[in-house]
């Protein structure tokens, strides 16, 4: 009996233990399964986790206060008496750079290449045509100082391509008042009563350095290139504007152009000018109409030098005492230039922002218009031209050009143009 009772408490024993170790076994495997689920919900958890911002960015101004524009232009030239002298050419790019300090006070910048290539070997110019400061006082007056254009004509301070009619600028607008013109100074400008004004006192011309006889004020003005500056200049343009699509005005331009007898005291072997003062003076009437498609312009220009006879004086003395191999002439000094422009265009056609525009614009100039001391004129800076074509405007900023150009005198010159714009 006790035997059994041993055997029965042995097997119970034996039993709890089993259960024991199996229950441990199993508590372990849920230990394990529980794991496992955490794991598996943590991965989750890390998936569907929003993931941290990014650093912040660094702050987008709405309205940049420096701006960059320009325009372009590319011209091909088909003489009809000399196809030697046929050119396509990468006219000129510019750049526009401005800069504003504040509400009132901006910079304004223009810099131009030229022929596309500038170098010592190349035709090509790197120029800067307009560099100037520009404060505003109030809607209607501002002051500006620095390298600025001229007020005078149509096209010396708007010359973009699509600004203007034909491949060339127009012969008036290129030999009796030069474009583009600058000069470095500080001027004044303003509205009232519909008549814009703008007056200013500048650098002017070193008639000492005149290189071109076809266009007298190009090739004597400085461009703010180490200019000499012993004489001051003044400008004054006045435009009406009080009806819609009508400019009537007028320029003037004044300075002695001698500077002081400035080249002769740098180099006494070039000629002595004394005590002249060689007071140039230009003056041009405008007028334009825009109405109903309708586009008419007409221009004066007339310009003098005083003092023109003393100085061609001196200039042929000068020639004859240095007349030799190498030598290059003094170019003579006219005592009056002109020239003047009629010009019409009608928009034919209109669609969106495209537009086709026919013009024609009759013309005549002469750098030489009257001489001093019996100088005879040379022949090449006399006439009258013939211009007829039209501009095809894909979008108002470009323009694609053809016209036929005819001179009555230089027949030489007499050419078909072809050409493209743009601005920006």
């Amino acid at each position: 009996m006790k035997k059994f009772r041993f055997l029965l408490i042995g097997l119970f024993s034996i039993s709890a233990f089993a259960s024991e170790a199996d229950l441990k076994k199993q508590i372990e495997k849920l230990r394990d399964q529980q794991n496992a689920q955490e794991i598996e919900l943590q991965k989750l958890k890390t998936q569907n986790a929003t993931p941290p911002p990014p650093p912040p960015l660094p702050p987008v101004h709405e309205k940049s206060d420096t701006t960059i524009g320009g325009y372009g232009e590319i011209g091909y030239n088909k003489y009809l008496d000399d196809n030697s002298k046929n050119q396509i050419d990468m006219k000129r790019l510019v750049l526009f750079v401005g800069h504003r300090f504040s509400d009132k006070l901006t910079f304004n910048s223009e810099i131009e290449w030229e022929h596309a290539i500038a170098s010592k070997d190349d035709q090509g110019e790197t120029e800067i045509e307009q560099a100037y400061l520009n404060y505003q006082f109030q809607s209607n007056l501002a002051l500006k100082s620095g390298l600025f254009l001229m007020p005078f004509g149509f096209i010396n301070q708007n010359h973009e391509p699509p600004a203007f009619f034909g491949v060339e600028r127009n012969e008036v607008e290129s030999r009796i008042i030069p474009t583009t013109w600058r000069e470095g100074g500080i001027g004044i400008y303003g509205t009232n009563a519909g008549i814009d004004w703008d007056f200013g006192l500048t650098t002017g011309l070193n008639i000492a350095g005149l290189d071109d006889i076809e266009a007298p004020m190009a090739g004597s003005h400085q461009e703010l290139q180490l200019a000499k500056a012993h004489d001051v200049s003044a400008y004054l343009a006045l435009n009406y504007r009080g009806v819609p699509g009508l400019t009537v005005g007028a320029s003037y331009f004044t300075g002695n152009t001698t500077q002081g007898n400035a080249e002769f005291n740098r180099d006494n072997t070039a000629p002595d000018l004394g005590s002249l003062a060689g007071r140039v003076g230009l003056l041009d009437f405008h007028s334009r109409w825009e109405a109903n498609g309708w586009d008419f312009q007409g221009l004066i220009a007339q310009g003098t030098f005083q003092d023109a006879d003393k100085l061609d004086s001196i200039l042929t003395a000068y020639n004859i005492a240095n007349a030799g191999p190498g030598f290059e002439d003094k170019k003579m000094i006219p005592t009056e230039f002109y020239g003047w422009l009629l010009q019409a265009a009608y928009k034919v056609w209109q669609s969106g922002d495209a537009s086709i525009t026919p013009f024609v614009r009759y013309e005549g100039y002469d750098s030489q218009a009257k001489m001093p001391n019996n100088i005879s004129k040379d022949s090449t800076t006399a006439d009258h031209v013939v211009t007829a074509g039209l501009s095809f405007k894909p979008h108002p900023q470009v323009v694609f050009k053809a016209d036929y150009q005819k001179f009555v005198k230089n027949t030489d010159n007499s050419r078909v143009n072809l050409g493209l714009g743009y601005m920006f």
